[in-house]
């Protein structure tokens, strides 16, 4: 009879053991996968963070396009002015890429440019800033008669400017400005447009140095 009970309670401690070692293993399995999931989370979360850090460097470019055109019309004289395309470039780089222009052959004619400029470290949790960039070209894209009548008459950027540099006239002209942001390494790209007008005849809203903003676009 004892040998019996022997042989129970060791059969007993074996299942006790293997039922131990079955959750032990489960534990470390859960585990592994929550940890993966932390992982993936964490990982989703930084790219989210960096993308929407990108995004506010190329909004940075368009701000800092606007701002200078605010600057050009706000010199002395009170007729509408033209801000031409007086520069040109070849069409290399990223930006330029993802805003359509893909032909390497061809110049790109702008106004104004900023390329490879980057923001001031910080200290603590702004010090990561400083590891994003962003470039930015402004250029004029057309004009039309009146406010209302819109008889609008496109600039083509990859050809030379058709307007006399500095000319003073009663039509409303266009801008736009190219931007874009950079992420560490370049690994992320955000492309954004805004859109400006100024000048005019004097109807409601032609202001002749007052810079409109006619809006934005995401290519």
């Amino acid at each position: 009879m004892r040998t019996k009970s022997i042989k129970i309670l060791q059969v007993e401690k074996g299942f006790v053991l293997a039922l131990t070692m079955v959750v032990l293993l489960s534990l470390a399995t859960f585990s592994i996968a929550m940890m993966g999931i932390l992982q993936k989370n964490s990982d989703n979360r930084v790219r989210a963070n960096q993308v929407n850090t990108v995004s506010q460097a190329a909004e940075f470019g368009v701000e800092s396009g606007r701002l200078w055109l605010v600057d050009q019309l706000t010199r002395a004289g009170t007729d509408a002015i033209v801000i031409t395309n007086t520069e040109s470039t070849s069409v290399t780089g990223d930006c330029l890429g993802v805003h359509g222009y893909t032909n390497t052959s061809n110049f790109i004619h702008y106004s104004y440019r900023q390329t490879n400029q980057t923001f001031a470290s910080g200290t603590g949790e702004t010090s990561n800033f400083g590891r994003y960039g962003y470039e930015f070209y402004v250029q004029r894209i057309g004009n039309h008669t009146t406010l209302n009548g819109w008889n609008y008459i496109p600039q083509d950027t990859q050809g030379e400017e058709t307007i006399t540099p500095n000319t003073y006239n009663n039509r409303r002209i266009f801008y736009r400005v190219l931007s874009c942001g950079f992420g560490p390494g370049n690994e992320k790209i955000v492309p954004l447009q805004g859109f400006f007008s100024a000048g005019g005849d004097g109807a409601t809203g032609n202001v002749a140095r007052s810079l409109n903003v006619e809006g934005f676009y995401r290519p």
